[in-house]
């Protein structure tokens, strides 16, 4: 196993390995999907980002407020002067939202033992390589506690409730992310047993929830998220990358609209 502390977000997405978002792709949509997918930045994620630096390396400076507005040359100056650093530039209003959103995180008792403990390793980068695959593997946790066995997950989301964050967790792959996380990470001996979803809402109040999911839960997503490493693996060896799809597909009657007595 290699571990990487002070490797950067951009630097791990360009190491050729297979990632928790790589799984989810071929898993809710095809291989031909993942296969001819682009990296694409977009500023709805520079929110989440700068709760992640907030919370996991504030030390670094991270998150830079600039003007009001993404407009302007005083903006587009000061966007590539944060990119230069490797920090995320927020409009003011943004980036106070995202100092709010970090507090209240920390406000949350649990939240806060898990995120201020003295061993958390924050944003490393582990590479492993699958024995019994041979499929070269990429996980960065947002959080590690190695002697407490638990991996951080942070998520910043519309509901973090516990029937609003139920359904994201099966929307989004959620559950397919952590058991790869899990999987990498429990390769090499790290006995991580628990996988910890801090969820902060992006509006006010910011409620904050901490999610685990259950061992029956973890072990169906394991068996899924194997499923999909074999699928990548089969398609690696054969280079067959296609969507699974028919050539014509036939769409038929909702069983709901057939029992409304329409016909």
């Amino acid at each position: 196993m290699v571990m990487r502390k002070n490797m950067s977000n951009e630097a791990y997405h360009f190491e050729p390995a297979i990632s928790s978002s790589d799984v989810k792709t071929v898993s809710s949509k095809s291989l031909a999907h993942w296969k001819g997918q682009e990296r694409k930045e977009s500023v709805a994620f520079d929110l989440g980002t700068a709760v992640h630096a907030h919370l996991l390396e504030p030390e670094k400076s991270l998150v830079r407020c600039g003007p009001e507005t993404r407009r302007g040359k005083e903006w587009k100056q000061a966007k590539e002067d944060a990119d230069k650093a490797g920090a995320v530039l927020l409009p003011e209003a943004e980036y106070k939202q995202s100092i709010d959103m970090a507090q209240s995180v920390l406000q949350h008792s649990v939240a806060h033992h898990l995120l201020t403990h003295s061993d958390l390793i924050a944003e490393a980068s582990f590479f492993v390589t699958d024995p019994d695959l041979d499929l070269p593997l990429k996980t960065r946790p947002d959080g590690l506690l190695v002697k407490q066995g638990i991996a951080i997950d942070i998520k910043t989301c519309v509901d973090a409730s516990p029937k609003g964050f139920d359904r994201s967790l099966r929307n989004f792959g959620y559950d397919l992310q952590s058991s790869f996380y899990l999987h990498c990470l429990n390769l090499e001996g790290l006995r991580i047993k628990q996988f910890m979803f801090i969820c902060v809402e992006k509006e006010k109040p910011y409620a904050v929830c901490v999610h685990e999911m259950s061992e029956m839960y973890l072990r169906h997503a394991h068996n899924r998220m194997m499923e999909t490493l074999y699928t990548i693996k089969h398609a690696t060896d054969n280079e067959e990358y296609d969507t699974g799809w028919d050539e014509i597909n036939t769409i038929h009657l909702p069983d709901w609209m057939n029992a409304s007595g329409a016909f």
